[in-house]
């Protein structure tokens, strides 16, 4: 029996705005397909170049700056694997 496992990935989308001089930056998320996105985060101009510029990646990013919807996700990731492997 073959599983697609990325069908039961819960989709996550992150950005990063710039101010109009660019000196100020923030990100915002999108978790599982919502149309609105999370509250945007303020962040350091850095950070945002090393995201763009894949430095970091989008799950790491997330894990720092949306802690809170991360640990949801990781707790459905892992409930969806033990009802996969039947435990």
């Amino acid at each position: 029996m073959r599983i697609q496992v990325q069908s039961f990935d819960v989709k996550r989308e992150a950005s990063v705005y710039f101010n109009n001089e660019g000196t100020m930056s923030w990100t915002k998320a999108w978790f599982n397909g919502r149309h609105k996105s999370e509250p945007g985060v303020e962040i350091t101009r850095e950070m945002a170049i090393a995201f763009i510029n894949k430095q970091i990646t989008l799950d790491d990013w997330l894990t720092r700056l949306f802690p809170k919807q991360m640990s949801a996700y990781h707790k459905s990731m892992n409930e969806t694997r033990q009802q996969l492997i039947g435990y």
